[in-house]
């Protein structure tokens, strides 16, 4: 492998033919200019310069590696100056890993904001419902607690949920009038954001906290899309984000109704993840750009 130093040093000398000019535009002594170039010959395996007291001309080897060194140094420079144009630039792909839950509502539409400011990067997505601690993602953007882990964790804030059933399950159904009826009603757990062994955690500013048992579901999901369809559709009730639930309300008026508005589920936190150091400058726009979107879907 061909040290860039040497291959300079030794395109110098036989643009100059002159050691002692050679070695002052390049700032180094002649020591180093003449030991770098030994070096290249020695990789070579063969003389590339003949050695006149001060002054240095090329030999046939020499001169027909030249236009080989040349176009590698320049190879290299241009090289420098595109990483150099990445990093000033919003030029580029950016790798995001994303909660399954985000893959739908939100997120598509903050991602099509930022390629549409952005004419120059580009966006690969992957959705997960298990945060690896492994991840090889430019980016992160995760909801619910996150365990230790050797990148850096960014809270944005917490998201709400809340309680929903539909028109139609209202109409079918005696509306509940005490949180401890809902455990007598048919829900829906597709997506298990809240539940732990089988149990709720409602609190209330008043009356203080309450655990209530729900059934557990035969059918599982990690896009939470698929809950909302199914409460939606009247088969129970279900816990929704509260942004989510407004986004249907405003093209759906009336498909949802919220019940115990009172008694409020935990809030989930919402972060960016992303590994520690400077980034490039399409990730810092995105991490800004994302920053920028979460306050339409948290408290």
């Amino acid at each position: 492998m061909y040290d860039l130093n040497d291959l300079q040093s030794f395109v110098m000398v036989m643009e100059t033919e002159n050691l002692t000019e050679s070695a002052r535009l390049l700032g180094v002594s002649k020591s180093t200019l003449s030991r770098r170039i030994s070096h290249l010959e020695g990789i070579m395996g063969q003389p590339l310069l003949l050695r006149h007291a001060n002054k240095m001309s090329a030999n046939d080897a020499g001169r027909a590696f030249f236009p080989f060194a040349k176009k590698i140094l320049d190879t290299a420079k241009q090289g420098k100056k595109t990483l150099e144009h990445l990093q000033d630039e919003v030029v580029g792909e950016v790798d995001v890993t994303v909660f399954s839950s985000f893959a739908r509502s939100w997120f598509p539409n903050e991602v099509l904001s930022f390629l549409d400011k952005y004419p120059d990067a580009s966006i690969n997505v992957r959705t997960d419902s298990i945060f690896r601690h492994d991840m090889k993602s430019d980016v992160a953007l995760w909801l619910g607690d996150i365990k230790e882990t050797h990148l850096k964790t960014e809270l944005l804030g917490n998201m709400s949920c809340g309680l929903y059933i539909s028109n139609g399950f209202a109409k079918r159904y005696k509306r509940p009038e005490t949180i401890r009826e809902l455990e007598d009603l048919p829900w829906v757990n597709l997506h298990n954001l809240h539940m732990l062994s089988g149990e709720l955690e409602l609190r209330h500013s008043e009356q203080g906290m309450e655990m209530i048992s729900i059934p557990r579901s035969r059918l599982a999901s990690d896009q939470i899309g698929m809950q909302m369809e199914a409460i939606v559709s009247g088969n129970g009730v279900g816990i929704l984000p509260d942004y989510m639930a407004r986004r249907r309300e405003k093209h759906h008026p009336g498909d949802l109704i919220r019940v115990f508005p009172e008694w409020l589920l935990p809030s989930l936190p919402m972060y960016l993840i992303y590994p520690y150091g400077h980034q490039p400058k399409r990730v810092q726009a995105f991490l800004q750009h994302i920053r920028d979107g979460a306050g339409d879907v948290l408290v």
